[in-house]
């Protein structure tokens, strides 16, 4: 396995700001997967570890997560009590942080789909993964640098990268960026939680006022309009009959992305 020289973690360090500055950082040319180096190597402090490429990434219900050289791969370990709680919205708040931060970096255009996924007119250009072990917790993100790389997606679905949205910097410091808010979202309150997701959600929500499908474990479906989340994340959803909250599912838009809404 290379070595990575030390300017790279430097850089890392640097993007995720003097809060930060003390985290421990692991970084890597390749690796089966971030998330799963953290598993395996259980942190007792707050731990970034970040690949050039992933040979193993994995996304939501065990699916293969798309992860070819020249994306942003990064995941962030922190220890647990063993009866420690964490926020039942945190995946969500996770994401409204990195979207926050690279509209702060002159990335434009991004939204948020429920419940994991960063996109840009319907197509993906980031994932999240969060996944609670017994004394860990674990959030992985991979963003796509360039869309054209990606070939692992369902055939009713796109992608896009980081530099089809804008010509700004794309490294190492970024990288440290991601990781930033990561660590920056697990911080908050639950009142500061809910406060977010109820005034700041909306502003990036990729599914309000969409006709969707919901797909749910086990392989039943859900029609109907989206209304937004509530305040602990799960997503509104208005079907003929009722309104019906959701913890999970994987959302499907109903008709063209730019047309529907």
């Amino acid at each position: 396995m290379a070595i990575i020289p030390d300017d790279r973690v430097t850089a890392v360090r640097a993007g995720m700001g003097a809060r930060w500055s003390r985290t421990r950082i692991r970084m890597f040319s390749e690796l089966g997967s971030t998330s799963q180096w953290l598993a395996d190597h259980p942190p007792d402090t707050p731990t970034v570890v970040i690949a050039d490429r992933q040979t193993k990434g994995r996304g939501r219900q065990g699916r293969k997560w798309a992860s070819p050289p020249g994306g942003l791969y990064v995941s962030v370990g922190l220890p647990l009590a063993s009866m420690q709680s964490i926020p039942p919205a945190l995946s969500l708040l996770i994401g409204l942080q990195l979207v926050e931060s690279l509209h702060a970096r002159g990335f434009s255009g991004i939204q948020l789909k429920w419940p994991n996924d960063l996109v840009v007119d319907g197509a993906k250009l980031a994932g999240l993964l969060v996944e609670r072990l017994p004394h860990t917790l674990i959030a992985g993100v991979g963003v796509n640098v360039e869309g054209s790389r990606v070939h692992d997606l369902p055939s009713d679905r796109q992608a896009i990268g980081l530099r089809q949205l804008s010509d700004q910097p794309i490294g190492d410091q970024l990288l440290g960026t991601l990781a930033g808010a990561v660590l920056e979202a697990t911080t908050w309150s639950p009142s500061q939680a809910e406060r977010l997701l109820r005034e700041r959600w909306p502003v990036f929500d990729a599914l309000a006022g969409r006709n969707i499908v919901v797909e749910q474990s086990g392989g039943t479906t859900l029609a109907g309009r989206v209304a937004g989340i509530t305040t602990t994340g799960e997503l509104r959803l208005i079907t003929d009959f009722e309104e019906r909250h959701l913890q999970a599912g994987e959302c499907r838009v109903q008709g063209d992305w730019v047309t529907t809404r």
